[in-house]
């Protein structure tokens, strides 16, 4: 993929190791790869145009265990998926109790 501008950027070698690391791991190309993925995910995180907006959500590894039996028996295509899913639900749920517990009181004062 071509691309019309370059920059250079300073690294501890710390972070250079982790980075050779992860390169190794998930079978990034290059390190640059790494970068622009990172960067992506980045803007797309604090960019405000968007109509989605993008969050970080720390998990422990219980839950990301669950998460991915889950994923194992079809629930979902992905964790992304599975979380939405999740807090679609959730969220439609208690505000679906909220109102009927707002229209019950109403009732009441009446």
């Amino acid at each position: 993929m071509a691309v019309p501008y370059r920059i250079t950027i300073r690294l501890s070698e710390d972070d250079m190791n982790k980075l050779e690391k992860l390169l190794d791991k998930y079978n990034y190309e290059s390190i640059s790869e790494i970068i622009r993925v990172a960067l992506r995910q980045f803007i797309d995180k604090f960019d405000e145009e968007g109509t989605n907006k993008k969050i970080e959500v720390q998990l422990t590894k219980k839950m990301v265990d669950d998460l991915n039996v889950l994923l194992q028996r079809g629930e979902a295509i992905s964790i992304d998926d599975l979380i939405r899913s999740v807090l679609k639900e959730y969220t439609k749920n208690t505000l679906n109790i909220k109102q009927n517990e707002s229209e019950k009181a109403e009732e009441g004062h009446q």
